[in-house]
């Protein structure tokens, strides 16, 4: 069997909207690019849909395995604490579990964006646009 790929895209939230709508953007673009893809957004906190809704709402969409991405630049409290714990992992872990359409699926943990050369490269394009 092969896997049905999901996508959740984490933000952390704001009381600015602009900010809900850039990750709601990253998540649309990748949706855009991979149709094969289920691509949801959840938020940490201040926006909806939450995390747990987000996961949640993977029901129906046949997707076996769910990578959670956090919209992030670098790691922090969040990213190395916060969300893990609403995504139900232990102990440090990057996989867990959770029952959609009563079967087991596998969650996965991605890392920020850091310092990729796409960031770098989106930089020096601000850069440009700037001067």
């Amino acid at each position: 069997m092969s896997e049905k790929l999901g996508i959740l895209a984490i933000g952390h939230g704001s009381k600015l909207p602009y900010n809900k709508g850039i990750v709601e953007s990253v998540a649309n673009n990748i949706a855009k690019k991979h149709t094969d893809v289920v691509v949801k957004v959840g938020f940490m906190n201040m926006n909806e849909p939450t995390i747990e809704d987000a996961l949640a709402s993977f029901a129906g969409t046949g997707v076996t395995i769910i990578a959670a991405v956090p919209v992030f630049l670098a790691s922090g409290v969040h990213i190395t604490q916060d969300i893990p714990k609403i995504l139900g992992f232990k102990d440090g872990s990057e996989k867990t579990t959770i029952k959609l359409d009563g079967k087991d699926i596998t969650i996965v943990y991605g890392k920020p964006l850091g310092g990729d050369e796409l960031i770098s490269d989106l930089v020096f394009k601000r850069a440009q646009e700037a001067l």
